[in-house]
């Protein structure tokens, strides 16, 4: 979404607000009452239902609900519902110094300001309708102005992608070393190459999630799957390989599968935050030489980018790296698909 988009969204929402308020008070829906669940008051009675916990009776659902979900056009409250899902899979606190963190993360990932912007925007409309002050204060503002200032040129698929070759050079770099932090940091590398892993779904992988017999890793949850239906992922020999080295020097029976190393190689018993998965993937595809901007993001992009130059179709490349559509991948690997289109094909023969 462009930076006129958001203006012209907020102008809309400036309108909307009167009808919203009035909704609120009519109803006596202000606060938790509006939102039980913690999202944007637009459940159905399903979602109530499969949010409830066991022998719990749903939340009661006021006419107010349908009111504020039809003030706003379905593309925005969808954009809205997809911009606090992600926000809430970040683990920061709603507060400004949380946001403003949460922004960082965003930059970090290569996203836009629009992206960023509409993170901001979704948080305060919950707010609102929830009639409590929003979580965005002076430090997320200032963040937010400085991401703006730093990412006019940036839009999608602007971070350096790891290709498979760089992702290998960096795995076998990292395990050279044969240290548990090497090991772990191969596997890490390995995984998210081959499975096309988001730095959250890294993070939450578990020992059992693996199958080295079969070759392959299960992911449980995602951004793309958030009722948790699952979707297993295939691994390379080497790859297992180096989950299996990793799993045998941690001593690993369950459990999360990448955790912290103190200084003495001891293996601590949780799981790494995804700052440092993020932290691990730039500093180890910078010793393998890749230059430009790395992020988390840049092993994902990279294998979209390396399916493309293998001739995978847009499609291949969508089911691969589990996004809702193929245009995402298309924008990752403009570039190798541009290699492969009609003028390169029937005018030179590629």
């Amino acid at each position: 979404m462009r930076d006129d988009d958001i203006l012209n969204l907020a102008i809309q929402l400036n309108r909307l607000r009167p009808l919203i308020d009035e909704v609120l008070d009519r109803y006596h829906v202000r606060g938790p009452a509006a939102d039980p669940a913690g999202r944007l008051p637009a459940l159905t009675a399903t979602e109530a239902k499969r949010d409830s916990a066991p022998g719990e009776e749903p939340a009661p659902f006021h006419p107010s609900v349908e009111l504020a979900k039809a003030s706003m056009a379905k593309n925005t409250r969808r954009a809205y519902e997809q911009a606090l899902s992600g926000f809430e899979g970040s683990g920061r606190p709603e507060t400004d110094a949380g946001v403003a963190a949460y922004l960082g993360d965003l930059y970090e990932e290569g996203r836009s300001a629009a992206v960023a912007a509409m993170a901001i925007a979704a948080l305060r409309f919950r707010a609102r309708l929830q009639g409590r002050p929003a979580p965005v204060g002076p430090v997320a503002e200032r963040v937010l102005a400085g991401f703006r200032r730093l990412a006019t040129e940036r839009g999608y698929g602007n971070v350096a992608g790891v290709s498979w070759e760089e992702a290998d050079c960096a795995a076998a770099l990292a395990e050279r070393a044969g240290d548990p932090a090497g090991l772990r940091d191969a596997a890490i590398v390995a995984v998210a190459s081959d499975a096309l892993l988001r730095v959250s779904e890294l993070g939450a992988l578990n020992v059992h999630d693996v199958n080295l017999a079969d070759q392959t890793v299960l992911i449980r949850r995602s951004k793309t799957d958030q009722e948790g239906a699952g979707v297993v992922q295939y691994l390379g020999e080497p790859t297992v390989a180096r989950v299996r080295a990793w799993i045998d020097a941690a001593a690993l029976a369950e459990g999360a599968l990448f955790r912290p190393i103190l200084k003495s190689g001891r293996v601590r018993n949780r799981r790494l935050t995804q700052r440092s998965i993020r932290r691990i993937i730039i500093r180890r595809a910078r010793d393998a030489g890749v230059k430009g901007r790395i992020s988390g993001h840049s092993l994902r992009v990279g294998s979209a980018q390396s399916l493309a130059s293998a001739g995978a179709s847009l499609v291949e490349m969508q089911l691969a790296g589990r996004w809702r559509s193929p245009a995402m991948p298309g924008r990752y690997a403009r570039g190798q698909l541009a290699k492969r289109g009609a003028v390169a094909r029937f005018r030179y023969g590629a």
